[in-house]
């Protein structure tokens, strides 16, 4: 499915925005920055200035959206490394080597070294599809998490940003490996203009789901690499891969060996102190500890809702093979995988759900009805397929899926479609069939 693909794209939540560079490598292993085959062209648009927005986007900058996790020196002699608040938006170092290095760009109103000539569409198009101020693709930027705030509010962060004090910080031209350049060159962004309605905030699990969405909490907090144990099971591996002290992703499915047991004082108090301090900053605890309590308790409401996952996570430990998520972390030999519970079923009836089926991004997954069994592919045409196995009517698992799919029927009981059980759940339709 989409988000698991696109996660193994773009598996940080660091937002590097409007990065260029004009260098060119002789020995061939760098490339200048390739314009994107995907820059829809720019609108003559222009946000006004309120203080409702200003106010609304300096909360989502600075809580929910950690705009300056990554867009402003931080002191990283700091539990959480906190951006200096004299620098909001001015930038920093994401890596660097010897042939290739990338920063994220100064987004401050400076004329100079920031972003003070860029126009209103110039941020939306970076927000909205992944596209640079000069219609490069940009990379390390979760363009596919932004679509999902509403006009108004990215409107309110654009307002916001235009706020800040210049920060005068010219950072070095962006210089990637020449393959890199050209897979984000021919990358597929969004070509339209992206309309995003006002979210439904009307009660707590509403405005929790909206709230964890924009978050990315899903990104980091799930398993993509290796075997996906579930939406929100943990185990993605953030930092010291291969070392003894790994960091990996807590679990925060509903599950007791999550964060099932927690009740919102705990919760708060997790989010505001980081557990002390003691938290990996790749966590963005720093930002997400502006984030009100009301709005933290309708996310915990949300985060309830979902599916258990049961996979114990320790990090501080030594790290262990996990036979769930296939990495190795803190407690990973105590996790089983939990064998699937079949219901029976005659795999004649197999070949109804075999077919081709879309999302509305065209995104595209083939299930097969193959020797007695059913197949989903959601790869290329190396991905051999994960067997389906029916749990529930019209329901149906696999080892490795992040979660089941249910099969959708229409009002002749004509199978059109499926749907996964994420917090969000994401449907296909079936475009046609196939044996």
């Amino acid at each position: 499915m989409r988000k698991t693909i696109t996660v193994l794209l773009v598996p940080s939540t660091l937002l590097i925005l409007f990065i260029t560079c004009k260098h060119t490598d002789k020995r061939a292993i760098v490339s200048p920055v390739l314009i994107s085959k995907y820059a829809r062209p720019l609108r003559n648009i222009h946000f006004t200035s309120s203080p409702a927005r200003l106010e609304r986007g300096r909360y989502l900058a600075n809580g929910i959206l950690r705009c300056f996790h990554c867009h402003a020196p931080v002191d990283t002699t700091r539990p959480g490394r906190p951006p200096f608040p004299d620098q909001l938006g001015g930038g920093q170092l994401f890596y660097k080597s010897d042939s290739t290095h990338l920063y994220a760009p100064n987004i401050s109103p400076d004329i100079e070294t920031g972003a003070g000539s860029w126009t209103d569409d110039m941020f939306v198009r970076a927000f909205r599809s992944g596209i640079g101020h000069d219609g490069r693709a940009l990379t390390n930027m979760p363009w596919w998490v932004f679509q999902k705030l509403s006009d108004e509010e990215l409107a309110s962060v654009i307002v916001y940003l235009r706020s800040l004090p210049p920060v005068k910080n010219k950072l070095p031209e962006r210089l990637l490996k020449r393959g890199r350049e050209k897979e984000l060159q021919n990358e597929p962004r969004p070509m339209e203009n992206i309309s995003v309605a006002e979210p439904d905030t009307s009660t707590f699990l509403a405005k929790g789901k909206y709230l964890v969405s924009i978050g990315e909490c899903e990104g980091c907090h799930t398993a993509w690499y290796i075997r996906n144990p579930g939406y929100f099971g943990g185990g993605n591996i953030i930092a010291n891969r291969k070392t003894d002290s790994v960091v990996a992703s807590s679990n925060i499915s509903s599950d007791i060996t999550g964060i099932g047991g927690w009740d919102d004082k705990t919760f708060i108090n997790v989010i505001r102190t980081g557990k002390g301090g003691m938290l990996h900053w790749t966590m963005p605890w720093i930002a997400f500890r502006n984030i009100s309590d009301t709005d933290l308790s309708a996310m915990l409401v949300a985060l309830k809702t979902l599916p258990p996952v049961k996979h114990q996570i320790v990090n501080g430990k030594k790290p262990t093979l996990c036979a769930v998520c296939g990495s190795l972390h803190g407690f990973g030999d105590q996790n089983k995988i939990i064998p699937i519970i079949p219901i029976a079923m005659n795999p004649k009836l197999y070949s109804a759900y075999a077919g081709v089926y879309a999302d509305s991004e065209k995104d595209t997954v083939i299930i097969l009805s193959k020797d007695h069994k059913l197949l989903i592919k959601m790869g290329g045409e190396d991905d051999k397929g994960i067997e389906l196995i029916p749990v529930a009517k019209n329901e149906f698992h696999g080892s490795g899926l992040p979660s089941p799919i249910t099969f959708i029927t229409n009002s002749d009981g004509k199978l059109t479609g499926f749907r996964d059980h994420d917090l969000v759940p994401m449907t296909f339709m079936k475009t046609h069939g196939m044996q």
